[in-house]
């Protein structure tokens, strides 16, 4: 799996993506991310793109704190099936009222490969939550977010040559550590 230095997206004013860094587009590709190439995300709305109402949450409150002159930056991973990526994620408003996601990798490290993580692995009906900030895996069972290599092994999943489709969430503590962060932030002016 390929790493990146820096990546950026920009939405307009209504929230659609105007344009991506060639260097997403690359980090894409190399990671079988082909349905995130320019020509199958440029021109829609950002919440397409965000499917729980946590995540959700959290985005419009970063979006209401650049807007109203606030730059933020957050930290937060970025994993592979076969690397852990922690990133650090800038939102800026630009000038023209777009705003700016860039994100820089901070660090990477080689791991064993998690299928749960690998695009091409067959999946069933089921699903799996995953933090879409911290990547742990939920353990229902426990009411637990794990590192996937334990979650993995806790639900008995190792072995399994389907697995559950992941349902990108936001864990309760990262959900409360970004609403956190966001409120100590200064605002800058509008």
């Amino acid at each position: 799996m390929q790493d990146f230095t820096e990546i950026f997206y920009v939405i307009d004013p209504v929230d659609r993506l105007v344009r991506v860094s060639e260097e997403w587009t690359s980090f894409a590709l190399a990671n079988a991310g082909e349905d995130l190439a320019p020509e199958s995300i440029v021109s829609h709305s950002l919440w397409e793109f965000i499917t729980d109402e946590a995540t959700r949450e959290l985005y419009e409150a970063i979006l209401a704190r650049v807007r109203s002159g606030g730059e933020t930056d957050l930290i937060l991973r970025c994993d592979g099936p076969d690397r852990r990526r922690l990133i650090e994620m800038t939102v800026t408003r630009l000038p023209d009222e777009n705003i700016q996601f860039k994100t820089t990798l901070l660090g990477a490290k080689t791991r064993p490969a998690q299928r749960l993580f690998d695009r091409s692995t067959p999946r069933t009906t089921a699903t799996i939550m995953v933090c879409s900030w911290c990547d742990r895996v939920h353990v229902r069972e426990d009411d637990e977010w794990l590192e996937v290599e334990t979650a993995m092994e806790r639900l008995h999943l190792t072995d399994e040559a389907e697995l559950p489709q992941i349902a990108p969430m936001v864990c309760p503590s990262c959900f409360a550590k970004v609403l956190e962060s966001l409120s100590q932030k200064p605002l800058t002016g509008p």
